[in-house]
């Protein structure tokens, strides 16, 4: 069995870009017997009022108790994941392909799960080497070089070629779970040498390098992570269209994959041309959007 994994846990606005989600994965790929989605979640009730019953999509139940415990030791939401794919994998097994809530398909993913049945490893993207990446990927190079941490009988190590790869999606076949062990503990130690927000991330990135080649999926969906500004407008278009059949009509028209890119670009520019569009008022910044 194929199995898309949704976390969608705490705030409605997480919901909210999760619906969208799901109905672009709707709009690119058929409904087939073989694939399920999984919701994991604290609130299914507006799930069911805005995609309705459908016997494709799972709820997995998951005690109060047991969202804090996935945190970690370090109590981070960025782990929840690790916790997510590790009960996914216990109860469904197969090829399990984790994605973030904001993102937005582009192309059926029925050849990745094929190549994930095979034993691929997929990331959402390759950000490039920690030490050549932007500035806080600099920064953490710098930190964590010299630095070594165990793993699964392995000796993780920063060096000149490690390359960073966007946690927005986390795929691979079920019976590699045994790793999720190993990347909550990597993840952790990480954490408490240098405490930023990235250290999920290079934990993934470094686990699963030592397994071969992480491959990435940009064709295959926008991952908007830069537009948590987005999150109020597209909560209120669910808001006025959420049980209307012209929910994923209305929610195109925001553009989101254009405003990513936008912002993307500007925040490539050197630091320099930043700073003087500061100074100049002419900073990127999120335009008024209509609802």
């Amino acid at each position: 069995m194929n199995y898309l994994i949704y976390l969608a846990y705490g705030s409605a606005d997480i919901r909210n870009e999760a619906f969208y989600s799901i109905l672009s994965y709707d709009q690119v790929a058929p409904k087939r017997p073989d694939t399920q989605i999984l919701i994991y979640t604290d609130d299914a009730a507006p799930f069911q009022q805005v995609l309705g019953h459908r016997p494709d999509i799972q709820y997995p139940a998951v005690e109060p108790e047991q969202w804090q415990a996935w945190r970690g030791t370090v109590n981070k939401v960025y782990l929840l994941k690790i916790g997510v794919l590790e009960h996914a994998a216990a109860h469904y097994p197969g090829n399990l392909f984790f994605l973030d809530t904001d993102t937005i398909w582009r192309q059926d993913p029925a050849p990745l799960f094929k190549q994930i049945a095979a034993g691929t490893f997929y990331m959402h993207q390759n950000e490039g080497r920690l030490i050549s990446g932007n500035t806080l990927s600099r920064k953490i190079y710098k930190h964590l070089r010299g630095h070594e941490w165990p793993s699964g009988g392995h000796t993780m190590r920063v060096t000149p070629k490690t390359e960073l790869f966007n946690s927005g999606v986390l795929a691979f076949r079920s019976d590699k779970a045994y790793l999720l062990r190993e990347v909550m503990t990597l993840a952790e130690q990480l954490y408490a040498t240098y405490n930023k927000h990235m250290m999920e991330q290079l934990a993934w990135s470094l686990r699963f390098a030592v397994e071969g080649s992480i491959e990435d999926v940009p064709d295959y969906l926008w991952h908007y992570w830069n537009l948590k500004d987005a999150r109020p407008v597209i909560s209120q278009v669910v808001a006025k269209y959420g049980k209307q059949p012209q929910l994923l009509e209305q929610l195109d028209k925001l553009h989101l994959p254009n405003l990513h890119q936008q912002e993307l670009a500007y925040r490539s520019l050197p630091g320099w041309q930043r700073t003087l569009r500061k100074m100049m008022g002419q900073r990127w910044k999120m335009p008024q959007l209509e609802v």
